[in-house]
């Protein structure tokens, strides 16, 4: 199997920036694209091979068509024909939602097959800019009905202000919300299940507020406030550096000035680059190219056993993530 790219869905939000249309370079785009959807299984937003023999097919359709050869044979098993990660781009120009996601558990409660946990990779940010991430000290589901009824909730929740580089793991059950000027890479679970806890009383063009689900979200978070929120790592080129490691997935960075291979031999799973800065070409351990860069994503097949990285500018950046 060669390795697929996908047309990306575009997604116009009242919060949504420029920076997507600026990284794709896309002029004729409508405005406020909050988030571009660039690898999707999910029902209603699946994404479509761009190019290539299975130009035009679902993620579904690719699983029933390849098997194990595709997602790999762990994969297959747990997920079946569900591919289980969904990768976006996003670009806040207002505040996001206060927001929690619910676990498999409760998913599954509720007649969903997933829960959603989920990460940021900060790209760019504006001055100023910040998000919150979880409880700034332990709290409690009676404390958060309060919060809610006397105006204090944010008062009550961790903000961590924003720079390039930065990474914030989301397990479900985190309260969190991406502030104004943020532009990141988003990897998660392949499940759309968001309980908004507060929008600061905005509206939309017909004057109505947005669905708040205030009891479903006092059942899903986790009152445990954590002594830290933001992932630490050493910022290195030419080099991968894992950044996020947990059941649902992995994460690892690259920055590369010359030529990387990255061997996926020990995978059992497919692997997805998510390029952020720059150019490359990639090519397979069977020797089939494709070009990416900035603002794109593509899937290697797990049957594939390598991945070289050339770059074609000076510095090229990107993500590549999995499931184990």
């Amino acid at each position: 199997m060669s390795p697929l790219k996908f047309k990306a869905l575009l997604k116009t939000t009242i919060w949504g920036g420029e920076e997507v249309t600026k990284l794709k370079n896309l002029t004729d785009a409508p405005s406020q694209v909050g988030e571009s959807w660039e690898i999707s299984g999910v029902p209603g937003n699946e994404t479509l091979v761009c190019c290539g023999p299975e130009q035009g097919s679902t993620l579904e359709e690719l699983i029933k068509k390849y098997g194990a050869a595709l997602v790999g044979k762990k994969n297959l098993e747990r997920y079946g024909t569900t591919f289980p990660l969904l990768i976006k781009f996003i670009s806040a120009a207002q505040d996001l939602s206060i927001q929690v996601h619910p676990d498999d558990a409760m998913a599954q409660r509720m007649g969903h097959p997933y829960g959603k946990t989920e990460m940021w990779y900060i790209v760019g940010t504006q001055p100023g800019a910040s998000l919150c991430s979880g409880f700034n000290v332990d709290f409690s589901a009676d404390g958060y009905t309060q919060s809610l009824a006397d105006g204090t909730l944010t008062a009550h929740l961790a903000q961590h202000t924003t720079h390039p580089g930065d990474c914030f793991f989301i397990p479900a059950g985190r309260i969190h919300s991406i502030g104004a000027g943020n532009f990141l890479v988003e990897i998660q679970q392949s499940s759309n299940d968001t309980f908004r806890v507060y929008d600061f009383d905005r509206t939309d063009a017909n004057g109505n507020k947005r669905e708040l689900h205030v009891a479903q979200a006092r059942e899903a978070l986790d009152y445990k406030a954590y002594p830290e929120y933001r992932t630490h790592y050493e910022a290195k080129d030419d080099c991968r550096t894992v950044l996020v490691d947990c059941p649902q997935f992995t994460t690892r960075r690259y920055a590369l000035t010359k030529p990387f291979v990255s061997d996926c031999s020990d995978i059992d799973s497919f692997v997805i680059f998510i390029a952020y800065e720059g150019a490359a070409l990639l090519r397979d351990a069977q020797g089939a190219e494709v070009s990416l860069k900035a603002g794109e994503a593509v899937l290697f097949p797990a049957s594939n056993a390598s991945v070289t990285i050339e770059p074609q500018t000076p510095r090229f950046a990107c993500l590549d993530t999995y499931c184990r």
